[in-house]
């Protein structure tokens, strides 16, 4: 393979990465499928389309405009990851973050304006992103796919691309100087549900080492949309689809076109089809998202899998915005005092707190610290000063100290020691106008000592 130079001419950007065969004709709602060898040298000199999804630059608003800004090409064989690497050689085993995207389970692409590797190429690390199918193309359940399916389960191709890309970044690596037995994944919203899915499946097991969970409730025992709640209801919502677009058979839903799919997944989306103003059931609107309880790659109920145990036993940092959702909080702090109900190593958490100038009327919203974490503050529209050029290099420093050695503090910054939770010191970190320090977890004593009390009494229920 053949990459290009980076903005910074000493690191090496590899674009367009085949890791599976296109999930196109037959492949189409198919676990993935082994990529063919190519003759000569591959050339990674350009990002791939994005996956099939609604439209997003039309639209406007804070994540157009922040955000997704240009529409990019899309096209249904958009299976490609990408890597930013600073080795020179194959035998510098340097570590190695791997980054999910967020938008739903619906939009997104793995090479956002605000992503870029070179931030953490400059402190030693390897960046990976991986794509992975959205919408009705990489959730959609029905009981005819279900039926083709050697593990009689369907509906959670998206969980398995990201499969097999981590299993392509374990095998080849090394080629672009990483370390494959020091992988972290991490991710944002949706990209952070990819995140927790891979730390509850046995499917992931030995695939990474640590993870970073950024904005979704951890512990949060509600399905993503109560469609999924388990394969039969997904299946179901599967079924309503064919129907509304007159596919009688798996043949003929492989035969339309993508184009032809997405329009009628978008047109599907906009009727209301059920009477009800439930948000577990998006109002009466369908939508489609992870498959809970499919008996392949979700054995279990995700929340319950880490209530008991069953999720990887590895180190996670974990946090939330003090402007989004607000049930994210209480859901991590209950993710913390899991790790100590169960005797693991506790999680650190911090909580964003910092409005960034232009963000006045929204506050820390939801995704605020992507231009942060990625250095890429020079990306966005909005009028960042000094401070916020302070803070981004704080947590860049933060987040690829993590990556090498699973502990996020700095040699450097010994005033700003960043203290896992644990039940004898139950502080998060704060990030706010002051920098980073340790505060109080936002939450009342007694919500706190109810989730404790609750969590230790589901743990012994288990043993």
């Amino acid at each position: 393979m053949e990459g290009v130079r980076a903005n910074f001419p000493f690191y090496t950007i590899f674009k367009g990465i085949p890791f599976m065969a296109p999930p196109v004709g037959e492949n189409r709602w198919k676990e993935p499928q082994p990529v063919q060898p190519w003759e000569g040298v591959l050339r990674c000199d350009r990002f791939a389309p994005t996956c099939m999804q609604p439209p997003y630059a039309s639209e406007g608003g804070l994540i157009a405009n922040e955000f997704m800004g240009v529409q990019m090409p899309m096209d249904e064989d958009c299976m490609y990851l990408n890597i930013w690497t600073p080795a020179e050689s194959e035998e510098e085993k340097l570590p190695v973050a791997v980054y999910f995207h967020g938008g739903a389970y619906t939009t997104g692409l793995s090479y956002l304006n605000c992503f870029d590797g070179e931030g953490f190429n400059k402190r030693g690390i390897i960046f990976v992103t991986i794509p992975y199918r959205l919408n009705i193309f990489g959730f959609l359940a029905h009981p005819l796919l279900t039926e083709e399916s050697e593990h009689k389960a369907s509906g959670n191709y998206a969980y398995l691309d990201l499969i097999a890309g981590l299993k392509w970044v374990r095998r080849n690596i090394r080629s672009f100087g990483g370390d494959p037995e020091n992988v972290t994944i991490f991710g944002q919203s949706a990209g952070a549900g990819c995140v927790r899915a891979m730390c509850t499946s046995p499917l992931a097991d030995g695939l990474f080492r640590r993870a970073i969970i950024q904005s979704i409730g951890v512990l949060d025992h509600k399905p993503f949309t109560v469609w999924g709640k388990d394969l039969s209801t997904a299946e179901q919502l599967g079924r309503d689809f064919w129907n509304y677009c007159g596919y009688t058979s798996v043949e003929e839903a492989r035969q339309a076109s993508a184009q032809e799919l997405l329009d009628r997944f978008m047109a599907f989306g906009r009727e209301k089809r059920y009477e009800t103003d439930d948000e577990q059931y998006a109002g009466g609107y369908l939508r489609f998202g992870p498959v809970e309880r499919d008996g392949y790659f979700y054995p279990e109920i995700s929340a319950d899998a880490i209530r008991r145990g069953h999720h990887k036993e590895i180190t996670y940092v974990i946090g939330s915005t003090a402007n989004e959702y607000p049930y994210m909080t209480p859901c991590n702090i209950a993710f913390a005092e899991n790790e100590i109900c169960l005797g693991r190593k506790p999680a650190y958490v911090y909580y964003f707190q910092y409005v960034p100038p232009g963000a006045e009327e929204e506050g820390a919203h939801h995704s605020v610290e992507h231009h942060y974490v990625f250095q890429t503050l020079f990306r966005s529209q909005r009028p960042y000063g000094g401070f916020d050029f302070e803070l981004s290099n704080e947590m860049a420093d933060r987040w690829a100290a993590f990556f090498k050695t699973g502990d996020p503090n700095c040699p450097e910054k010994p005033y700003a020691q960043w203290r896992p939770y644990s039940k004898e010191d139950r502080e998060v970190l704060g990030i706010t106008r002051k920098g980073c320090h340790m505060m109080f977890c936002p939450m009342s004593p007694e919500r706190e000592k109810r989730i404790r009390e609750e969590l230790e009494r589901a743990v012994n229920e288990v043993k």
